[in-house]
């Protein structure tokens, strides 16, 4: 049952379609969606090394940072309320300072689904290269998630990356068992594993979606799936990636697997992940 929606009104390219993708699924489940805005005075304020005799430039500089930031904040804010208004769906905001990705988690403690842009977070034109902020707050174990791409689409079919492993079948249940979308047209993608094991797999898989009312399909390919995962997303003609997104440990930093931060990374379509 999904009845609270977290979007992310991050001042990115990606941010009307979140919030596309959010107010059409509250509409649909009779759910609430919240737009939640973070600044972080600390990363808007640092304006990097300054040279000698440069204090007085700097702080110009980050005075007029934090307040392009929030000006972008507020045309952020104006654009989800215009949106739900539209629709006539419920919603709030929530205006968040401090740490963005952890502000980000305290918020989502409280929702049934999140929805972020692909790639960057709480920029709102002043921050770049925030990719990384993205990979943080899914490592950190924010699910379920929807990362939107940066145009709206509507979701009607699904590609599930399957490869047999508990984390693969928790994403593919949660995306079956949650009710988030109706059941639609679904592909299961096999990568890797002989096509004897992949078969078996992907009939099992195949009649677990059966039951839960999803037309499905199966696909073996023989490859590894990065980077082929969106070549075979493409190929397929889906809407939505359904994957799952193991972190590792690598120097002191909560990392996704490679596959699914390469998806994150260069998709240009929709992706359901649960961590």
């Amino acid at each position: 049952m999904i009845k609270r929606i977290l979007v992310a009104l991050s001042g990115t390219p990606f941010t009307a379609s979140a919030i596309e993708h959010g107010v059409e699924l509250a509409k649909h489940h009779q759910a609430e969606v919240s737009g939640v805005t973070v600044i972080d005075p600390n990363r808007l304020l640092d304006v990097g090394p300054v040279p000698l005799g440069g204090a007085a430039a700097a702080h110009t500089l980050a005075e007029h940072r934090m307040h392009l930031a929030t000006e972008h904040v507020e045309e952020a804010i104006a654009l989800f309320k215009s949106t739900c208004n539209k629709q006539n769906v419920p919603f709030r905001v929530l205006r968040e300072t401090g740490d963005s990705a952890q502000r980000l988690l305290e918020d989502w403690r409280y929702h049934d689904l999140t929805i972020i842009g692909l790639r960057g977070l709480f920029e709102y034109g002043v921050l770049h290269n925030s990719e990384d902020l993205v990979l943080d707050v899914i490592g950190y174990g924010l699910r379920p998630l929807l990362a939107v791409a940066e145009t709206y689409h509507p979701i009607r079919s699904a590609m599930i990356a399957y490869d047999g492993s508990p984390l693969a079948a928790r994403a593919m249940k949660a995306f079956c068992t949650l009710g988030i979308w109706e059941p639609m047209p679904t592909t299961l993608v096999c990568f890797e594993h002989d096509k004897e094991t992949a078969s078996a797999l992907l009939a099992d898989a195949k009649n677990y979606l059966i039951a839960h009312g999803y037309d499905a399909t199966t696909e073996h390919r023989d490859e590894k799936p990065r980077p082929h995962i969106l070549e075979a997303l493409d190929e397929s003609g889906c809407d939505l990636l359904v994957m799952g997104a193991a972190k590792r440990s690598k120097l002191g930093r909560k990392l996704l697997g490679d596959t699914a931060r390469f998806a994150l990374e260069n998709s240009t379509h929709p992706i359901f992940l649960h961590h």
